[in-house]
């Protein structure tokens, strides 16, 4: 049995299993499912060299490949994850999931974006456990960053998640010493997965929004 199946994309997934690596975590003991892309690629090339078993999917074929995986692993990360994960699949496990974004202030999507629109102060990230209702579930750690002038969507973005990769030790001793987390209490709003019009705003806001490279460079 490995003890971790990750589900993860992209190059801060790269940044994820090297912090697993340095906690004395084995490529062998680690299985992953992810995505085909040429965004991936690196990823890939990266699981490849460390001979991690591999499991490239899309929305449709997810759900049933996880279930095919969930009872060989012991606990499911789910970081950078962008499929929804099926109810009758998450009783097999236990489940994790890094939130870009403060709970339960800002559930679903764009919670950087969202937060830049509303001139929060403060954004940060979350580590969970994964319940049916998307982004509901008790709390294990957060992270927060300080949003300056000339911040960007995409500097808090990675601000955000290597800040959430370093606080994976503590929620992998949280899980085993089977810490239940904190609920979620107070009033949260739920973004629906829909970049939101922002022409409204002011330019600058709107530049610092947008910069996402290499595609979106305002």
């Amino acid at each position: 049995m490995k003890n971790y199946l990750i589900i993860t994309q992209g190059s801060q997934a790269i940044q994820l299993l090297r912090e697993l690596f340095s906690l004395g975590i084995k490529p062998a003991e680690i299985s992953v499912i992810t995505l085909e892309g040429d965004f991936n690629k690196s990823f890939i090339e990266f699981l490849t060299y460390y001979k991690i078993n591999i499991s490239i999917v899309d929305k449709n074929s997810f759900n049933k490949e996880l279930k095919d995986k969930i009872n060989l692993h012991k606990l499911v990360i789910s970081f950078s994850n962008p499929f929804i994960i099926k109810e009758n699949i998450l009783n097999k496990s236990i489940f994790v999931n890094f939130h870009p974004g403060i709970l339960p202030t800002y559930r679903g999507s764009f919670s950087t974006v969202w937060s830049m629109i509303n001139k929060e102060k403060v954004v940060g990230g979350t580590w969970h456990y994964v319940k049916k209702e998307v982004d509901t579930g008790n709390i294990l750690a957060s992270t927060k960053v300080n949003v300056k002038p000339t911040s960007t969507a995409f500097s808090l973005n990675h601000q955000i998640f290597s800040k959430g990769i370093q606080l994976i030790k503590q929620v992998l001793d949280l899980v085993k010493e089977k810490n239940t987390g904190i609920k979620q209490t107070g009033i949260g709003k739920f973004y629906y997965n829909k970049f939101p019009d922002i022409s409204n705003l002011d330019i600058d806001l709107q530049k610092r929004i947008n910069y996402f490279p290499p595609y979106y460079e305002f």
